[in-house]
């Protein structure tokens, strides 16, 4: 039990007997050095949520919530026109956190018919000496755990992508703590005053919402260099992307599950919307995509990685990478 206790602090891959198949998760940690769930592993509980009389004691109201609060978002967003419906979802993608005053400019006519922000003060675990840290890659703000005199700032959806940090717990409250790259993908960022104007998305808007849309215009604007014509989210949200070029034509869904197991299991008895729909997923979930594939095909999907449709798409433009 000591072993097993120890073990729940290290990578899943490694807690787990030989012959489990981890498909794309061992490397999940579940609990961090104060031995709370992380918040990878929470996604995880939510996405691969058994319903059962033990776990409705415990487990019910977070898939609640974030099930209620993604719901309310798209609900929100599906009564906008169409071409404000896709100003809206490239805003929450483009301005996850920031300042409040900048933010309603951004939004401009927009501001106040969809309340996605979060008062930042309020959140604690990404403040050190009262500063957060926008993310390099995605904008919002990077969780800062203190372990004695240093202090570990990551991104939870990009720390296994490089994007993590580390700094001194100690100094003056009045400069924002220097912060020291500890991964590959650690670009430089400067700490931001958590003042009651700062504001950043919901950790469920950020999660299901503003991360599979970084992948969504990440290929938008790939295709768009490769001389495609290319509609961001047509019929609002029956899928995100559709692509032509020459005579070829991608229908596409991005997603950015935590999970490749959860996501199978969600799409295998799923219709797709569109015929021909291609779900596409992050490229470190690669080794995952043979298994999510077969599960899917027969329900009418196409699976690949963001490189493999950007590989067709540059074939299809002549270009060579």
């Amino acid at each position: 039990m000591a072993q097993f206790r120890r073990g729940l602090r290290g990578r899943l891959g490694e807690l787990l007997p030989s012959e489990v198949r981890v498909d794309g998760l061992g490397d999940v940690v579940l609990l961090d050095e104060q031995g709370l769930l992380t918040d990878e592993a929470r996604d995880l509980a939510v996405e691969h949520l058994v319903p059962s009389a033990a776990f409705e004691e415990h487990w019910p109201w977070a898939r609640v919530a974030t099930e209620q609060e993604e719901r309310r978002i798209y609900e929100v967003l599906r009564r906008l026109p169409q071409d404000e419906y896709a100003r809206a979802r490239e805003l929450l993608v483009e301005s996850p956190a920031g300042d409040l005053r900048k933010l309603r400019r951004t939004w401009d006519k927009l501001w106040g018919r969809i309340e996605p922000y979060e008062p930042i003060v309020e959140w604690s675990w990404c403040q050190l000496r009262g500063f957060w840290f926008p993310c390099p890659t995605c904008a919002w703000p990077m969780r800062v755990t203190v372990r004695g005199a240093i202090a570990d700032i990551r991104c939870e959806a990009h720390a296994r992508s490089g994007v993590s940090y580390t700094c001194s717990v100690d100094g003056s409250s009045d400069r924002a703590p220097v912060l020291h790259p500890a991964g590959h993908a650690a670009e430089r960022v400067r700490g931001v005053h958590a003042t009651t104007e700062c504001r950043a998305v919901s950790r469920a808007v950020w999660r299901y919402v503003t991360l599979p849309g970084k992948l969504e215009c990440e290929l938008r604007d790939h295709a768009r260099d490769a001389g495609a014509e290319v509609t961001m989210w047509p019929h609002k949200d029956r899928y995100d992307l559709k692509i032509k070029l020459r005579n070829k034509a991608w229908k596409v869904d991005a997603k950015a599950w935590v999970s490749p197991l959860a996501l199978a299991d969600a799409l295998r008895d799923k219709e797709p919307p569109e015929p021909g729909l291609i779900i596409v997923i992050p490229d470190h979930q690669r080794s995952s995509a043979p298994m999510v594939a077969e599960a899917i095909r027969p329900a009418g999907y196409r699976l690949m990685t963001m490189n493999d449709i950007k590989v067709e798409i540059d074939k299809v433009a002549g270009r060579v990478r």
